[in-house]
């Protein structure tokens, strides 16, 4: 299914309480504490599934010989993980059936046309989603599954029941189970599937999949214009990883709502409004959406960009679309959040298009549409105490009918993703419905083709653009030139990719990056979902090659319905005191011993922790990314 691009309407500000207290800009711990290159104990406990605590261990870059996971405060050594194995197709598989069924199932048979749509050889998942479901064709039929997930530390026998024709949900806790067993891309999951159709094993079919080391940090934020749970209307929803999704803002109160942005630590949400024109603050309470209004600030605020923190936010030039409909003239404004007050001298050009902030604030993005309409990106230096940018730079220049749409800088600060697309008002143009009159609620999707629109990532330092091609469905940037594509039904599914986004923080060795897609998830239909993909952190600030790998579809999100512009934005951070499984869900950041705050002991920063330089940081492999240690991918 697809859908026509939405029209703009006026702008409403949410404000998104962090908790006890607000997400400060975290700080190093020093060098100090435990050995950072040794294979030294951490808190202390022996070693275990999840290196919690872990005895002297197998070295980093340098240390004693052994074998055990690095602990709180330790070192950056290599988790142990004891192999396990389970057995569900044994006497009491839980399918209940026949030995006959299990033993065809075990020797396979010829394919006979059979081929797997979900999920695409080389995807990489992160840790915490749903679990997915594995999807296929030319087996519809089929009464009876066998699939085996293999890796060096897992194993998994399952003889089951299709969850639906040609489809099979893989049990929550068996993926919960490899989850917690994998070594990232050094150790691969193999998937292999065979079906019993009609009396006739058929298959295996294999592939193979990584999963990260590192669950996805915080919560997704999207757009969905003919939301059931929000009676048809726009809105905006929130996805809590491996949870299905939820209302956040929409429905009879406050409206239709759509074209939203997202401040990176999660306090505050812009979201424009259909019916009204002006635009709102909301004092809301994070845990409980739906969200009520409380005070109206800027009827101007279009797909802004704001900053980290929330504080400001830059407006979208619109390129006059908005101000002219609205009888105002074209123009970018930095205005503070909560008064709706515009700061003055701020030095952003006024053709500011598409602003977007970096993770850490520092930097600025847009197409510049003062200098070339639609076809040139820049780029700004930003201070933040002074709520000023300088140093304008153009980074990139279309040169043939491309535009260039929706840039977003990576956590690293090195590089830029952005949409390459053919659409004049730079969209995916098919969310299937007109806004002219503002009639016609509620909603409803019609199938339509989007325009050409692909993800690229640009190298800032060399001023390359090299395009996302495993993501979008291509081995390679020169498959998709010449149409060769990856995905099940290329004819129809490729170059329809739009609005991407990254989380602001590192997860297991990758950048992760959301977008909306017009493509077949499994054998569901041609349809407006979101996908994301797993970017290789570059470890030396390079991004002049693919980083990319196939995508994964964000399960949890409402299916169907013309979903777009997926924000990652972390939760509410948790004063000192509170529980935390990581120094990203603690304002000050540090979790130590599972509470939020600092040791008592200085001590070097564990992943995911505080950090100003990666010399704080305990894992030798980890670099200080946007104030968080973070993993880089080494593969063996």
């Amino acid at each position: 299914m697809s859908y026509r691009v939405l029209g703009y309407w006026a702008c409403l500000v949410l404000v998104l309480g962090c908790s006890a207290s607000t997400r400060e800009r975290p700080h190093g711990a020093g060098a100090g504490g435990a050995a950072a290159v040794g294979g030294s104990a951490g808190v202390g406990g022996s070693a275990g599934i999840s290196g919690v605590g872990g005895a002297a261990g197998m070295a980093g870059a340098a240390g004693a010989a052994g074998i055990a996971a690095g602990g709180m405060g330790g070192t950056g050594g290599v988790i142990a993980i004891t192999p396990i194995a389970i057995d569900q197709c044994g006497a009491d598989n839980p399918a209940a059936l026949p030995d006959t069924t299990v033993q065809a199932l075990f020797a396979g048979g010829a394919s006979n046309g059979m081929r797997m749509l979900y999920p695409y050889d080389g995807t990489v998942f992160p840790r915490g989603l749903i679990s997915p479901t594995l999807m296929w064709e030319g087996s519809d039929a089929a009464s009876a599954v066998y699939v085996h997930i293999t890796s060096g530390t897992f194993d998994y026998k399952g003889c089951l029941v299709p969850t639906a024709a040609g489809q099979l949900h893989l049990p929550a806790d068996v993926w919960a189970m490899a989850e917690a067993q994998t070594l990232g891309p050094n150790d691969p999951f193999a998937i292999e599937l065979t079906t019993f159709d009609g009396g006739v094993a058929k298959g295996p079919l294999a592939l193979e999949v990584v999963i990260a080391q590192a669950t996805l940090k915080g919560s997704i934020f999207y757009n969905s214009y003919a939301s059931k749970l929000a009676a048809g209307m726009g809105s905006v929803l929130r996805v809590v990883p491996g949870r299905d999704v939820e209302l956040f803002v929409g429905g009879a109160n406050p409206g239709c709502n759509g074209c939203h942005s997202m401040s990176a630590n999660g306090e505050r949400l812009v979201t424009m409004h259909f019916t009204q024109t002006n635009s709102g603050v909301y004092a809301i309470d994070p845990t409980t959406p739906p969200m009520s209004p409380a005070l109206r600030i800027n009827p101007l605020a279009t797909f802004v960009g704001l900053s980290p923190s929330g504080d400001v936010y830059v407006t979208n030039s619109d390129a006059g679309a908005v101000r002219v409909r609205l009888g105002g003239t074209p123009v970018a404004q930095l205005i503070e959040t909560d008064t709706g007050v515009e700061v003055t001298g701020h030095g952003i050009p006024t053709g500011a298009l598409m602003p977007t902030f970096s993770p850490d604030g520092s930097l600025l993005v847009f197409n510049d549409a003062t200098s070339s309409p639609g076809k040139v990106m820049a780029l700004m230096d930003y201070d933040a105490a002074g709520r000023k940018a300088s140093n304008l730079r153009t980074v990139y220049t279309s040169m043939d009918d491309k535009l260039v749409g929706w840039p977003f800088v990576l956590p690293d600060n090195k590089a830029v993703v952005f949409q390459r697309g053919t659409a004049p008002d730079f969209s995916g143009g098919n969310v299937g419905i007109s806004l002219d009159g503002l009639i016609g609620f509620p909603l409803v999707p019609t199938p339509t083709v989007g325009p050409y629109g692909n993800l690229f990532v640009l190298d800032v330092a060399s001023g390359k653009a090299t395009m996302l091609a495993q993501a979008m469905g291509f081995a390679t940037e020169q498959d998709a030139a010449s149409g060769t594509s990856y995905l099940p039904f290329p004819s129809v599914e490729q170059n329809m990719n739009y609005y991407p986004t990254a989380s602001p923080v590192a997860a297991g060795g990758y950048f992760w990056v959301f977008f909306d897609s017009e493509r077949h998830y499994g054998n569901q239909g041609l349809h407006r979902q979101l996908w994301g993909t797993a970017i290789t952190i570059s470890a030396d600030g390079s991004y002049v090659s693919d980083p990319s790998h196939p995508a994964f579809y964000l399960t949890g999100q409402e299916f169907g319905t013309g979903n777009h512009r997926a924000f990652t934005a972390l939760d509410p951070c948790k004063g000192d005191g509170e529980s935390c499984t990581s120094g990203i869900d603690c304002c000050g950041g540090f979790c130590t011993n599972g509470v939020c705050g600092k040791p008592a002991e200085p001590r070097c920063s564990m992943t995911d922790e505080a950090c100003t330089t990666s010399a704080d940081c305990c894992n030798p492999a980890d670099s200080c990314i946007n104030g968080y240690c973070g993993s880089l991918i080494i593969i063996d």
